[in-house]
């Protein structure tokens, strides 16, 4: 029984081993390029572009204002919504209102870069800056989740349990083959230590408080 146990779990680590390895390979070879990015911040330094674009805002947009022009917050759901629906653009950081001059401001946060929305409900124009990154910059914030939104942290969350999950069943399968074992074991050993060493002995640690 015990041997058709370790068979049992042997085939399943070999399946396992082999299909999420097959299901993660653009994830991890993205996460692997992506880590020596960051690694490498002086690359991105002409990654990134500005624009700017002026258009006049519509009509039915404009109208709704026009009869909240001393209560423009009340509009916010519709600013909005356009937004959404013609430029991409959830998620809003800030809004802030200015009464005065009938202004709505609104900040997106994107990965590498932003997008500055001006409504001008006086004038009747809207005024877009925004900033994109090229495919570097990109992929960087990526890897770090940075404004990214909840899917893609969902992504980031389950891709790392599942390479978690690689790691462990290559152990199982090392474990199996007995001719390698020993090699593989030591070479564990070393894999573990190495990186811990680096971290004790060259990487810069603040010392002596408590």
């Amino acid at each position: 029984m015990s041997f058709i146990n370790k068979r049992a779990i042997y085939s399943m680590s070999r399946a396992l081993h082999i299909y999420i390895s097959t299901a993660l390979f653009f994830l991890l070879i993205l996460f692997c390029v992506s880590g020596i990015v960051l690694n490498h911040v002086d690359w991105l330094k002409n990654d990134k572009s500005n624009g700017q674009i002026s258009v006049a805002i519509a009509d039915e947009l404009l109208a709704q204002a026009n009869t909240q022009l001393n209560n423009l917050p009340a509009i916010y759901p519709e600013i909005e919504t356009y937004l959404a629906s013609h430029y991409g653009l959830s998620k809003v950081k800030s809004i802030e209102w200015d009464k005065h001059d009938s202004l709505v401001m609104l900040d997106y946060p994107l990965p590498a870069g932003y997008a500055y929305a001006e409504f001008d409900f006086i004038s009747g124009e809207l005024l877009l800056d925004y900033q994109t990154g090229g495919i570097l910059s990109v992929i960087g914030d990526l890897h770090k989740g940075r404004y990214t939104g909840e899917v893609w942290s969902w992504v980031i969350d389950i891709s790392a349990g599942l390479m978690i999950l690689f790691a462990l069943t290559g152990m199982i399968i090392l474990f199996q083959n007995r001719k390698k074992r020993l090699v593989g074991i030591w070479l564990t050993v070393l894999g573990i230590a190495t990186p811990i060493v680096i971290y004790l002995c060259w990487v810069p640690q603040l010392k002596g408080v408590s």
